[in-house]
């Protein structure tokens, strides 16, 4: 079989011419069936029309029955109310014409007794009256129902809306009649009653929790052979609002450092009573803390929020709410500023210093040590040093001033530098720590002698001097006798006298004596030269056990701002006997004399009694009248 293939628009064209005579053919069925629907549906309306007015016309006559049968039931009880009142009328009248007849008769009688008798004819009995029909018909009327006649009310009172569906609210119905049936129709639930009398009580309650502030219901009485009757009515709720979580903060602007340290504190109320609360602090795109805590009783909650990051939170505006997780819900957020601190110099510090080198021997000691000058710190400042690790706070702006000492054995500190650092931290900025050292030197190592921190520079240690301690011109210095005996040492009587001549009349002069090397604790006394410039002081041990105080001694006095330095040695036993072992710097009194031909002023007299020093072993306490350093500080070990 051949197949035939058309172009497109030869096919359109003989399909076209086909399907017309089709199409003209299918319009006249379609058209048929197309009228007949309507006209079934013209004839279902036109029933569905018939039947509603039927129903209509149904309903009319029912009312209108029901409206005749009222109106008849209605003139029924009038008529009767008005025959019941007319034969109470009669049946008064009646009462008061007998009682009128009887006291007529009575009289009557009265006059028969005092006049004879009478004669008189029979008469017929009377005819049956009206009142004993009217009587009869009263008994009929009485023993149809009436009408009900009732009224319902609510007397609880307002109630809430918790208490209306768990309690429920009273309501008395009135105007019944005994054997009367009530039920709740419709608003509010409840079980029906039956009146015992002319009026009812029910207990009526919702079915939820409501929300408005008033609700109708109707309830229903029911008597035999009358009409139903359905009254109606209402209960007031006192609808109470749901108290709604808050929190509250205890500022709204708080700077960087103080967020910082103390956080923002918060507190709310109105959630779940014992219930877990989510704290949350954040802006809108992140939370910057979390905190759970527990509502007490009342709901109420406490909590302090923090940054829980490593940096500070930056300025900005923040939020913080509560999550109430039993009930699901947010307190409104409360919305606070974190604002930037006032700017801060940063710290621009160094130190210094002085002197540059110490010997071991006066880095113990308490009067000189070390002045460590730091320079660029701020009023509240605080400065650490590593020596001591005690934390000091700058009053001022400007220098300050640290000064340490060895309280310790010189023995134990090595020639060299000590390092340390000195640290200072300064609110709203970085900490800074200088480093710095200290330079521990050798007795003679660059040291000339005069105590006044210069190197006269000569390297090899010999500077002009003898090993000892060269006074100045204007003053001296004596330590007498240079060797003493351990029990010497220890008579109060004996000692070593420490004397100062050609100072300025009238001035402090002090005394230092420390130990070197051994278990014997160093001190100082201050007392005040005579007129003459002249001043003395006598030194001795205290303890019974002599033997302790053997080694050497170094002992110094300053005058003004001369400082000078001398020796002298306690011995065990034959060889000290109290020599002096040379010049005591008292020529022109008997040069060669031991200690005890010093001269004996009232100066002199004084430094032996109230500016005595007393050299106890192991440190223990003794009585001084030192002054306290002019840094105020407590000794310092290294």
């Amino acid at each position: 079989m051949k197949k035939i293939i058309l172009a497109p628009a030869v096919a359109l064209a003989f399909t076209g011419l086909v399907a017309s005579p089709v199409a003209a053919a299918e319009s006249t069925s379609a058209q048929s069936a197309s009228t007949q629907k309507a006209e079934q549906k013209k004839v279902e309306a036109a029933k569905a029309e018939a039947k509603k007015k039927e129903e209509a016309k149904k309903a009319a006559a029912e009312k209108a029955e029901a409206e005749k049968k009222a109106a008849a039931e209605k003139a029924a009880a009038e008529k009767k109310a008005k025959e019941k009142a007319e034969a109470a009328k009669k049946a008064a009248d009646k009462k008061k014409a007998d009682e009128k007849k009887a006291a007529e008769d009575k009289a009557d009688k009265k006059d028969e007794a005092k006049t004879p008798p009478k004669k008189v004819d029979p008469k017929p009995a009377p005819a049956p009256k009206d009142e004993d029909k009217d009587s009869k018909d009263d008994d009929k009327s009485e023993d149809k129902a009436n009408p009900i006649n009732a009224s319902v009310q609510v007397t609880s009172g307002e109630v809430t809306a918790e208490e209306l569906h768990e309690d429920g609210v009273t309501v008395k119905v009135t105007g019944l009649e005994k054997g009367d049936k009530v039920a709740a129709k419709s608003g509010l639930t409840g079980p029906a009653v039956t009146a015992q009398g002319s009026t009812a009580t029910m207990k009526l309650r919702s079915a939820s929790e409501v929300s408005q502030e008033s609700v109708s219901f109707a309830v229903q009485v029911q008597r035999e052979d009358a009409d139903t009757k359905t009254l109606t009515s209402a209960a007031e709720v006192d609808v109470q609002a749901e108290a709604e979580p808050t929190v509250s903060l205890n500022t709204t602007e708080i700077s960087q450092s103080d967020f910082d340290e103390n956080g923002i504190e918060v507190t709310g109320e109105g959630f779940t009573p014992n219930g877990t609360v989510t704290v949350v602090g954040g802006n809108a795109t992140s939370p910057f803390a979390t905190q759970e805590v527990e509502a007490n009783a009342d709901g109420e909650i406490s909590a302090t929020l923090k940054f829980e990051g490593d940096e500070a939170l930056p300025a900005g505006d923040y939020s913080v709410w509560g999550v109430d997780q039993e009930s699901e819900t947010n307190s409104p957020a409360q919305d606070f500023t974190i604002t930037e601190d006032d700017a801060v110099d940063p710290i621009d510090a160094s130190l210094k210093v002085d002197p540059k080198e110490i010997t071991a021997e006066d880095l113990a000691n308490k009067d000189k040590g070390v002045t460590v000058t730091v320079t660029g710190v701020k009023a509240g400042d605080k400065i650490t040093d590593s020596l001591t690790g005690e934390a000091e706070t700058a009053e001022a702006d400007g220098d300050y001033k640290l000064h340490l000492w060895y309280e310790g054995n010189p023995d134990n500190l090595e020639v060299g530098e000590v390092p340390f650092t000195v640290t200072i931290d300064r609110e709203g900025t970085e900490s800074e720590t200088l480093n710095g050292t200290i330079n521990v030197v050798g007795e003679d190592d660059g040291d000339d002698g005069n105590e006044d921190g210069n190197d006269d520079g000569k390297d090899d240690g010999d500077d002009g001097d003898d090993g000892e301690t060269e006074a100045p011109a204007e003053a001296s210095f004596t330590v007498s006798p240079k060797t003493i005996e351990a029990a010497d040492f220890a008579n109060e009587k004996k000692g070593v006298t420490l004397a100062v001549e050609n100072c300025e009349p009238g001035a402090d002069v002090h005394f230092e004596v420390n130990p070197k090397g051994i278990n014997v604790t160093a001190y100082e006394n201050t007392v005040k030269a005579d007129d003459e410039g002249n001043a003395s002081v006598n030194v001795f041990g205290t303890s019974s056990d002599v033997s302790a105080y053997v080694g050497a001694y170094t002992a110094t006095a300053t005058c003004g701002d001369d400082t000078m330095k001398d020796s002298f040695t306690v011995t065990e036993g034959a060889n000290g006997g109290g020599s002096d072992g040379g010049d005591n710097g008292n020529a022109g009194n008997g040069g060669g004399d031991d200690g005890s031909q010093l001269p004996r002023t009232g100066a002199d007299l004084g430094g032996l009694t109230t500016g005595a020093l007393l050299l106890l072993v192991g440190g223990a306490a003794i009585a001084l009248t030192g002054r306290k350093n002019k840094f105020g500080q407590t000794p310092t070990s290294f």
